[in-house]
């Protein structure tokens, strides 16, 4: 009768240890995910809806002009607002497709990341419901540029999948332009100014942010 109750903890043991091994993600914070170079800005990334609240209908979505962001060491960002303008509530997630254009609409050839940086929060996307009126956030954010500028960004293109396999998609003037706006640089692809972020959608300004 020993024996057996030995086996049988010593089972148990090894269950609960293998447990906890495979649920550790050795508390890295997750790299930025870089999209490809080309105009499409990459695809656009989707996590799990909340039960019973349905996808937002791209008509339901407005798309506010975005506001400035005032900078850390280094950083350029706007942050745009996402408001449903539908009837019930919805609920939207992942990461928007960006585009950043110059003044003559000519799509500006960055690298664009998800998250990630020193700027983005490094978090991956979870949905976000929103009520009648209600708001999200995204952050669009990348390095300055140290060895000058190229053009600028004036427009910035934002989608995002909507209801019924039907995307929403605005495109809305950049908040600031010139040296301290969203600048195309010099010194080709490799210039860390050339790498545009973008934040999942987030439920508060504050947690599209990387910086705590």
């Amino acid at each position: 009768m020993g024996r057996s109750v030995m086996v049988t903890a010593v089972a148990a043991l090894v269950a609960l240890m293998a447990g906890g091994c495979s649920s550790s993600t050795g508390g890295r914070a997750a790299p930025a995910e870089q999209w490809p170079s080309s105009p499409a800005g990459g695809a656009v990334g989707s996590a799990p809806l909340k039960a019973g609240v349905p996808r937002c209908a791209a008509r339901a979505l407005v798309l506010r002009p975005g506001a400035f962001v005032v900078p850390m060491t280094g950083e350029h960002a706007v942050m745009y607002v996402l408001t449903n303008r539908g009837p019930v509530a919805c609920t939207l997630s992942g990461y928007p497709q960006v585009v950043l254009y110059d003044a003559e609409g000519a799509a500006l050839p960055f690298r664009y990341a998800r998250g990630g940086g020193a700027y983005v929060t490094s978090r991956r996307p979870a949905p976000v419901a929103l009520a009648r009126g209600a708001s999200a956030y995204v952050l669009v954010a990348k390095y300055r540029c140290d060895l000058g500028i190229v053009r600028t960004a004036t427009a910035i293109r934002l989608t995002l999948p909507g209801a019924r396999g039907a995307a929403f998609a605005m495109r809305e003037a950049v908040a600031s332009t010139g040296a301290e706006g969203l600048s195309y640089c010099r010194g080709g692809q490799h210039d860390p100014g050339q790498v545009v972020t973008i934040s999942p959608v987030e439920p508060t300004r504050q947690a599209t942010s990387g910086l705590r």
